[in-house]
């Protein structure tokens, strides 16, 4: 395997994987086709429980038959996922289209940190893992920003041509993908049915036991899951505050450009950090500034809001990847792409009562109060962490 090759392709997913017309504003499309918040934050609960549901089988599929081919199925059924929605009529259609977005999301997550770490592994320089994946985190949200800036153009056209322009961006993804190598610790499991059996149990049982073995590894999953449903959900939740504002429509692409934009630098700053800092201070440091800028987003000052929000996709950025380096690091490459998914569904899991509680207090209380509530509510989460980690050192202590 040429990993140059390898890197180049799977930077070239990437990007495509970021590309999503539709989906950086998708709340706003369904808003317009009269959906209220409360369906859009069943629609984004639906999501989340099918992740909840697939997340796992999806990265055991991944380990055992390969990641290569788990990462077109994900582009195959994202295509099927926008076609889905396109064809959508109530709020029945959305959420079937929401559930195969869901399981495209499941396939990719996971697997391609997996395809990516074990290729450089494989060359010897896993320890570029962390300068790659700030690069990849760079393309997928500079991909988001090209989007954003055609936001205006999206809600031009109309959401079925958005949707349709999404569709024919996954059918690239799924060219991409066919044309990876796979490395020697993703090969497909060999062998009948009756052989494979047995093999998925044991895989089972001892990714269980990792689990068990590692309550650390588990503290950091539902941190960083905690992290990323505020931070994502607040995005969404920008939008139209923005345009309760007084943002112009023709404005909401190029502002909205700059959120991706922080991601990207937020990335691309954890890829240059190395190891000088303590992996928790800055674990700390993140979770702090997604829950305090979350919380400022919801100000009645339309350029305060934009700037906490955009603070708050820098903090993610940051820590997405120095979260995804350090697990990386104690995972097993046999059950990696089954323990990174692990780590998604604790994001899932988070997500599928925040979506529908958010989504109600913003139609009870007003994007603004909404957004406060998720700043308030994870900044308590990390002030309660801390509290209880002293406790444990405390008593270990005695």
């Amino acid at each position: 395997m040429k990993i140059n090759h390898q890197l180049r392709a799977l930077y070239f997913l990437e990007a495509v994987s970021g590309f999503g017309l539709a989906q950086v504003i998708w709340v706003v499309l369904l808003a317009g086709r009269g959906f209220s918040l409360a369906q859009i934050g069943l629609a984004e609960g639906f999501f989340h429980l099918v992740s909840l549901l697939c997340e796992v089988p999806s990265g055991m599929a991944a380990d055992l038959f390969g990641r290569r081919r788990t990462l077109a199925a994900s582009m195959a059924v994202r295509a099927l996922a926008c076609l889905a929605m396109i064809a959508s009529r109530g709020i029945g259609g959305v959420c079937l289209a929401m559930g195969l977005s869901a399981l495209s999301y499941n396939l990719i997550s996971g697997t391609r940190e997996a395809i990516t770490y074990d290729s450089l592994l494989q060359a010897g320089r896993a320890g570029d893992y962390e300068r790659v994946a700030g690069r990849m985190g760079v393309l997928y949200r500079a991909s988001a920003v090209g989007c954003a800036l055609c936001a205006g153009a999206a809600l031009a056209l109309g959401w079925r041509l958005a949707y349709l322009t999404d569709f024919a961006a996954a059918l690239a993804g799924f060219v991409l993908a066919l044309g990876l190598a796979e490395p020697p610790h993703g090969q497909a499991a060999q062998g009948t049915i009756r052989e494979f059996r047995p093999r998925l149990r044991q895989h089972v049982a001892e990714t269980g036991v990792f689990l068990r073995q590692n309550p650390a590894a588990v503290e950091k999953m539902l941190l960083d899951g905690a992290c990323g449903c505020c931070a994502y959900f607040g995005g969404q939740l920008l939008q139209p505050r923005l345009m309760e504002l007084g943002l112009p429509a023709g404005l909401l692409g190029p502002v909205l450009a700059l959120l991706p934009l922080a991601g990207a630098a937020g990335s691309a700053l954890a890829g240059r950090m190395g190891g000088r800092f303590r992996f928790r201070s800055v674990a700390l440091l993140c979770a702090t500034g997604i829950g305090g800028s979350l919380a400022l987003a919801g100000a009645p000052v339309l350029s305060l809001a934009l700037a906490a929000g955009a603070a708050a996709t820098f903090w993610d950025g940051v820590l997405e990847v120095k979260m995804t380096a350090r697990l990386n690091r104690d995972f097993p490459s046999d059950r990696r792409a089954t323990l990174v998914s692990v780590q998604s569904m604790a994001y899932s899991l988070v997500m599928l009562p925040v979506s529908p509680l958010a989504g109600a207090l913003c139609d009870r209380l007003g994007y603004s109060g909404g957004m406060a509530a998720l700043g308030l509510g994870l900044l308590s989460l990390v002030a309660a962490g801390m509290a209880a980690h002293r406790c444990r050192k405390g008593r270990k202590r005695e």
